[in-house]
């Protein structure tokens, strides 16, 4: 693949990135292999600790697929301390795990690679870049992540390699709804030293 010679402006870069935003509502279509490997050539290539590229990943097709993990988590947050409030959203029918969400892609490591949680948290910045500059939304999956290292059964669900750990993952899909404003944030805290 040769390299890209022509660069995106500064101003066509930061208005792509500024206007990312985390989607949590994806319509009902499945997106193709082909675009599914586009995103991970692109995210094997972020950066790694000395080099090492020790990301292994996992993609879950299917809304019944992804439902089922979502169940998952939810059957051990179920014996955690949970807040009340958020089991009535599941029990009230809100999948607020993957939120209905048509693929998971899942970002692992060997278990003892003292670098796996940020090389794959950059890893999986650039795939969530990738697909938001093909359309597509993309939100973290936080409580799978976070459940996926406690909970054997999740990691049999998922598929995962015995001897690694999920550092990361995220939900993607084709957007329900498009937003034509840039998201809010709190005012930058910086100090110059």
């Amino acid at each position: 693949m040769p390299v890209c010679e022509e660069r995106p402006t500064a101003a066509v870069m930061d208005g792509f990135l500024m206007s990312r935003r985390s989607v949590r509502e994806f319509r009902d279509r499945s997106i193709a292999r082909e675009t599914l490997k586009a995103l991970l050539e692109v995210a094997r290539r972020a950066p790694t600790a000395t080099n090492s590229q020790k990301l292994h990943w996992i993609v879950v097709e299917g809304r019944e697929k992804v439902q089922a993990l979502s169940q998952e988590t939810m059957n051990w947050l179920r014996t955690s301390d949970i807040n009340p409030a958020i089991l009535e959203q599941w029990d009230s029918g809100y999948d607020f795990i993957l939120r209905g969400a048509p693929t998971v892609i899942v970002a692992c490591t060997p278990a003892d690679y003292r670098w796996g949680k940020q090389d794959c948290a950059i890893a999986v910045t650039f795939l969530e870049l990738a697909a938001e500059a093909r359309g597509l939304g993309v939100c973290w999956a936080g409580y799978l992540t976070r459940v996926a290292g406690v909970h054997a059964s999740l990691r049999e669900a998922l598929s995962v390699p015995e001897g690694y750990i999920v550092n990361g993952g995220v939900m993607i899909g084709e957007r329900k709804y498009s937003y034509r404003r840039i998201p809010p944030r709190k005012p930058l805290s910086v100090q110059w030293v």
